[in-house]
């Protein structure tokens, strides 16, 4: 098996470093994840490297795992880029069609995407994306793609998405340290769109949700297109640290009373209140005996906070409890039991959880909604070898793109990389 045959994806989160390798068996099947690497992340708070030799470290157990189930070195990988230091704000431009006979060609898309780009915020930003929501041709909205049509004014409405520069530039050197070459990158909230969310579900207007560690992060779509992402610093990891306070007991203790007795929604144990959970049945060297209903108080409570800032998001978009395909939730948090019930009473939408699809017959267990950001990872590999004549099937989200060589514009590449989506 050539190293061209192969997608790999890396999601460094803030609790655990994911690698997995994804192969298409055949072409007229989805991929299949022939290999995963899992290990404890170490040097990281709220996705951002602070200390680049632990976050190294943790790269390089999690690449021997995947490693040795393919009995191959792996070389390059698509990684994802998380942090509450990644904003979106929109952003528009305007041009008038060069052709005199009016018909619209690359080069004016190339021109209006180019015009809509203010360039980074501050010095310490940097953009990674533009992302097409409409084009506008002769006060016509909702143009998808122009080429091809005749008008004389082309305008463009779009997405930025923009981090600092700083943590972007520090996880890449973590990733080279571990001996890796960065092919392509993605924000880790539309790698897990990707890997959880249906053309029909983007179309009706739809919310998805990563519960990660040190980070809450939302991606809103309606009408096919990208509307909003906001990334919340604060996650699951705060379940635990609050559990700990409460419990008065170490943070490995209270996570291991999380993933054993949690549950997100107090309503839903109402038999169950009374019961007694020992801390000495979780490390003999605890005391301590505290009801379940005291337990899943503090969780709905730390829950209800994250949720109440996800609202304030919709609010702030106009979509609170305006969208038709609900929310879908992923991330590690997202195993919590009774959470999409609470998160439907909060969030009054409907809620499910999302596990990753598009992935069949795979050598390694991915349905776990843990794994959306990396098996997105994957997909949108796969998906932009199709756009550069891979033969794979592509339906990417339109953020993806390859890590830039020197000199790269981002934007001589736009027919490949952003355009929206088709219906």
């Amino acid at each position: 098996m050539s190293q061209d045959a192969i997608i790999v994806g890396l999601d460094v989160g803030t609790s655990l470093t994911k690698i997995a390798v994804g192969k298409r068996l055949r072409e007229d099947q989805n991929p299949s994840i022939i290999a995963l690497g899992v290990a404890p992340s170490e040097g990281l708070r709220r996705g951002v490297v602070v200390d680049m030799q632990d976050v190294t470290k943790s790269i390089r157990l999690a690449l021997d795992s995947a490693s040795k189930m393919i009995e191959e070195d792996i070389k390059d990988v698509i990684i994802s880029l998380n942090g509450a230091h990644i904003q979106s704000f929109e952003t528009s431009g305007k041009v008038a069609v060069s052709r005199a006979d009016g018909e619209v060609t690359e080069d004016d898309m190339g021109r209006v995407i180019s015009n809509a780009n203010p360039g980074p915020s501050s010095q310490n930003k940097e953009i990674i994306a533009i992302i097409p929501k409409t084009y506008i041709l002769d006060e016509e909205a909702g143009i998808k793609n122009p080429i091809g049509m005749n008008g004389i004014r082309l305008e463009l409405e779009a997405l930025i998405l923009e981090g600092n520069a700083s943590p972007i530039k520090n996880l890449d050197k973590c990733v080279r340290n571990a001996g890796l070459h960065i092919e392509g990158q993605e924000v880790g909230i539309l790698a897990s769109a990707q890997a959880v969310l249906t053309k029909k579900q983007k179309d009706l207007g739809v919310a998805v949700i990563d519960l990660g560690a040190g980070t809450t992060s939302i991606a809103v779509y309606e009408e096919g297109r990208l509307m909003h992402v906001a990334i919340i610093p604060v996650g699951a990891a705060h379940i635990t640290n609050d559990i700990a306070i409460g419990l008065r007991t170490s943070i490995e203790v209270a996570e291991k009373v999380k993933l054993k007795y949690g549950h997100a929604f107090e309503d839903d144990i109402k038999s169950e209140a009374k019961i007694k959970i020992d801390l000495a049945d979780i490390s003999a060297e605890e005391v301590g005996v505290f009801p379940l209903s005291y337990i899943v108080s503090i969780i709905e409570a730390r829950l209800k906070e994250i949720f109440a800032l996800v609202t304030q998001e919709l609010r702030l978009i106009e979509r609170e409890g305006l969208l038709p395909a609900g929310v879908v939730l992923v991330g590690g948090g997202a195993n919590l039991k009774s959470i999409a019930d609470l998160a439907k009473q909060e969030l009054k939408l409907p809620v499910k959880i999302g596990i990753p699809q598009e992935v069949s017959g795979s050598i390694a267990d991915v349905d776990d909604p843990m794994y959306a950001t990396l098996v997105g990872l994957i997909l949108s590999g796969f998906d932009t070898d199709e756009e550069e004549g891979g033969g794979y099937d592509s339906h990417m989200s339109s953020s993806s793109r390859h890590k830039p060589k020197a000199g790269w514009n981002p934007f001589s590449r736009f027919m490949k990389v952003f355009l929206p989506e088709e219906n």
